[in-house]
């Protein structure tokens, strides 16, 4: 099976690709993303990057924000000419066709993304980003099938931090304290599944610490706190007359996460160094700490 989609006016066609694809399909430009440059790598758009991979959409589920589709590689040179039967969309009524019912078109070409499947595991668990670099998105691919007519179908699930870290309500922080509140926030969000575990784990913390810590100088407590680690605010959060129990144990484990990013204590330690869900984790537990101090939106 194989895609195309004309140079001039985007519509897109299969099978040869000969057969117009009515109604026209979402497609979307893809890359790969096996480490943390690639984010500075992603195409520009199919003129100016007409050999990256090419996912049509076939669903999209947004309660479970999953999307299944097939993905493409690119066919040769492209553009490249085909004898195509004409889009009902821009040839209405078949004036540009010639012999044998069909119209020449320059179209970038694509076929089924074997590429894919010589990844460890058929790509399963790998990131794909879906867009240019101007907007794209970020998604863990969770199954992958080659279906009988050969295309490779792929079922993705989204990674965004939007739904896991809230929008913080500003009217709730005392001014002084908005610019550092929303400036780490900020940080963690723009940080999350685009930087390496380690990263994000480490703006998350950053960003627990300078929530926590102004929220309780918020309540009453002396300014030191401030100055403190995480480790020690999230003990004194856990504590009367705060009590907030379970913010205090998600930042003792975001702290302890933090120290896995060293390659030193990893090394005396034998500890695990943080993968992606490590940071996932990382950023629920900012989520919730926002959420439970009453400064999430």
């Amino acid at each position: 099976m194989h895609l195309g989609i004309d140079q001039q006016s985007g519509l897109v066609g299969l099978d040869s690709p000969a057969l117009p694809v009515v109604p026209r399909p979402t497609v979307t430009q893809a890359k790969l993303i096996k480490r943390e440059e690639d984010w500075s790598d992603l195409p520009t758009g199919v003129s100016h990057s007409p050999m990256s991979w090419i996912f049509r959409e076939d669903t999209f589920d947004p309660v479970t924000r999953t999307r299944r589709g097939r993905l493409f590689q690119p066919e040769g040179a492209q553009p490249a000419q085909y004898k195509v039967l004409p889009d009902p969309y821009e040839d209405p009524h078949g004036r540009t066709v010639g012999a044998q019912g069909r119209t020449t078109k320059n179209l970038y070409g694509y076929k089924a993304c074997v590429s894919l499947l010589q990844e460890p595991h058929r790509g399963l668990g790998l990131k794909i980003a879906l867009g240019v670099r101007d907007a794209s998105s970020a998604w863990r691919i969770i199954q992958t099938e080659v279906v009988a007519n050969g295309c490779v179908m792929i079922t993705l699930k989204s990674l965004s931090a939007f739904g896991i870290i809230p929008a913080v309500d500003m009217s709730k922080v005392p001014a002084e304290f908005e610019p550092v509140v929303s400036q780490t926030v900020a940080r963690a969000l723009d940080s999350a599944f685009r930087e390496s575990p380690t990263s994000v784990i480490d703006q998350c913390r950053n960003a627990i610490a300078a929530v926590l810590s102004r929220w309780m100088v918020d309540q009453g407590r002396d300014r030191s706190i401030l100055g403190e680690d995480l480790m020690k605010i999230a003990t004194i959060v856990g504590q009367p007359p705060f009590a907030k129990g379970v913010a205090s144990n998600l930042a003792m484990v975001v702290a302890r996460l933090h120290s896995r990013g060293k390659t030193n204590e990893v090394h005396s330690k034998s500890l695990r160094v943080p993968v992606d869900e490590d940071a996932e984790l990382a950023l629920h537990a900012l989520g919730f700490a926002l959420r439970d101090i009453g400064w999430a939106e």
